[in-house]
């Protein structure tokens, strides 16, 4: 069964992407971070053990198991924003300014979905729709990031030490929204664990009130066979998705790809995630792919908390025709 998550946040959100430093976030969430957030709440509903069945049952890929997540993109009022395809050009290579065209890095989700033609006034800045895409109270954009100072005490010799913190503020009738997809024998402990996963917050600094929502739950029903399939998640193949002489896995795979280190740090520790290369959302496929939950634990790890550490790189596909067969 497929669902779309909508996500409207109470307060600011943090998520970090360069270990160590809180000037910076994201406004997006990435999959692999929905995951272990979501995971997390499971564990804490269901307990250690039942968490350990949820991700063997999860890398099976049964459909009664299953479980797939989208990462989390824009919404601005009911338009949904899906990244650009890479390497789509949505006929629009002939326009009378072409620079808008690099421009584009979201797509209304109706343009992919039904494979509706668009010219050159369809084209918002950073986003690609046939309506209008506004914000108020003097936001120029779904999101905007202030850096707020903060002051760390020694606690050795009271010196205080000024830092600046990033908070991601969304403009009003704006949030976040992701794709669920989940079998009927996890459904209901998955959408629990939500529910948790809401009331404790997402990304840092929970404890002020970071991270907060509220979330609207609707069925959807998503394509099923396309020309081409755009990656909505982060993505690691498994041995399943190409052949075992391919020495050049992506070319083999992929129309049009970037790949990105993913990292961090393990919730609740000091410890550091192994680091692992990872296709990114946008990325374009010739055909489905299935990717795989990788053991990402550190030397040592399990031995000193008690448990592993995965890295979700399971592959949300999107069927679709082609922006430039539009």
């Amino acid at each position: 069964m497929d669902y779309r998550i909508k996500i409207r946040f109470k307060g600011p959100l943090h998520i970090g992407f360069i270990d160590g430093v809180g000037e910076v976030s994201e406004g997006m969430v990435h999959a692999d971070t929905l995951f272990s957030a979501l995971v997390c709440a499971y564990s804490k509903l269901f307990g250690s053990e039942k968490t350990a069945e949820l991700i063997e049952n999860i890398s099976d890929n049964t459909e009664e198991t299953e479980l797939l997540i989208s990462s989390a993109f824009y919404y601005v009022g009911d338009k949904y924003f899906l990244p650009r395809p890479k390497g789509e050009n949505f006929n629009l290579e002939k326009i009378s300014q072409p620079k808008k065209l690099k421009k584009i890095k979201f797509v209304d989700e109706e343009i992919v979905t039904k494979n509706i033609a668009v010219e050159e006034k369809d084209i918002h800045g950073q986003f690609l729709s046939k309506s209008e895409v506004q914000f108020s109270n003097g936001f120029e954009g779904p999101v905007e990031i202030f850096e707020r100072p903060r002051a760390g005490i020694n606690r050795i010799n009271s010196k205080s030490n000024l830092y600046y913190f990033s908070e991601v503020h969304f403009a009003p009738n704006c949030g976040l929204w992701f794709y669920l997809r989940v079998g009927k024998e996890l459904k209901e402990e998955i959408l629990a664990s939500l529910k948790l996963l809401a009331d404790e917050g997402l990304g840092g600094d929970r404890t002020y009130g970071f991270g907060n929502f509220e979330y609207k739950i609707e069925e959807v029903q998503l394509p099923v066979v396309g020309d081409k399939y755009l990656l909505l998640s982060p993505y690691i193949p498994s041995k399943n998705d190409y052949t075992n002489e391919s020495k050049e896995i992506a070319k083999e795979i992929s129309d049009a790809y970037e790949l990105k280190y993913r990292t961090g740090y393990i919730f609740g520790t000091d410890q550091k995630a192994k680091r692992v290369v990872m296709f990114t959302e946008g990325s374009v496929f010739k055909k489905p792919v299935r990717g795989k939950i990788l053991d990402i634990t550190p030397d040592g790890f399990e031995k000193t908390y008690g448990y592993r550490v995965y890295r979700y790189g399971k592959a949300f596909l999107l069927p679709f025709k082609g922006g430039n067969n539009v």
